[in-house]
């Protein structure tokens, strides 16, 4: 099982964290109000992390710089984004006045339920508040927290404030990608990153994802290296060495386990594999301790 490091060091290293800003714990729900990350880093780990739960952050000062599925993004002051279970994450940076409100659910644990699993999704929505959009995010924003104090804690109420603001940004979300041009190369190859960040740690071969995009093997890799100079397996290894560290990081697995896992033939495949592409073992990897 991976661990959910962000989560883990929130609930046991509570009072820490309050000098940060306000916090409120439960069981499948956190939320965090005029929160800043001057002084500590447990937000923005710098090795890959695949996220475990759900999560809105609102921007209100400054900026942070993410990798999400392979692709750089910087979230400014003014953006509300949402962050869905299994993006693949990396920190690149933030400014020094870096300050959010955030709140992250568990649908496992939760009576909420995400949109049609089966439905394609972007592993990520991010929506740029205007003078409209802004008041009706903000009232959500304070209402969970004025709810989430009352006793008893009531999981409906929050079910239905997150549905109702997961619903609003998907509707204005949807609204922004219809008024944009379109291009179907580099729709493609997002596409082709989302597929690659899902299952490249069980899938490499290019034939998988040429079938899941219908198209030819050929056109996927003459595609994917004019949109972004490189290779689709360069994608897939890149996707896949992310993968293994991320289970060497935040899991207690063995390298048996990993290697069983992500479908290696043997963990000395694995090895071999993770040596070629880092310049070092998973071992030597796991051992330089580097914590979230």
């Amino acid at each position: 099982m991976l661990v959910d490091t962000i989560s883990l060091e929130l609930f046991s290293n509570t009072e820490n964290w309050k000098g940060q800003g306000e916090i409120f714990l439960h069981d499948w729900f956190w939320m965090l109000h005029n929160f800043d990350i001057r002084h500590r880093e447990f937000l923005f780990s710098t090795q890959p992390y695949r996220l475990q739960e759900n999560r809105f952050v609102w921007v209100k000062r400054g900026w942070a710089s993410y990798s999400f599925n392979l692709v750089d993004y910087v979230f400014r002051a003014g953006d509300l984004v949402v962050f869905y279970a299994d993006t693949l994450v990396e920190k690149k940076g933030h400014s020094d006045d870096f300050e959010f409100d955030a709140f992250c659910y568990d649908s496992r644990l939760s009576k909420f339920k995400d949109q049609d699993e089966t439905k394609e999704r972007p592993s990520f929505i991010r929506l740029q508040l205007t003078d409209v959009t802004m008041p009706i995010v903000e009232q959500h924003f304070k209402l969970l927290w004025n709810i989430v104090h009352q006793e008893p804690f009531s999981q409906d109420n929050v079910n239905l404030l997150t549905r109702s603001l997961l619903i609003y940004v998907d509707r204005q979300h949807g609204q922004a990608m219809v008024n944009r041009p379109t291009n179907r190369q580099q729709e493609t190859m997002r596409r082709f990153l989302s597929l690659v960040s899902l299952h490249a740690a069980k899938e490499r071969n290019i034939p998988f994802y040429a079938e899941k995009l219908c198209i030819a093997p050929h056109y996927l890799s003459t595609l994917v290296k004019q949109e972004s100079d490189r290779t689709v397996m360069q994608w897939i290894n890149q996707t896949a060495v992310k993968e293994i560290k991320v289970w060497l990081a935040y899991s207690d697995e063995s390298i048996a386990q990993i290697s069983e896992r992500l479908l290696f033939p043997c963990p000395a495949s694995l090895t071999k594999f993770f040596k070629r592409e880092t310049g070092m073992t998973p071992g030597q990897y796991r051992a330089l301790g580097i914590q979230a």
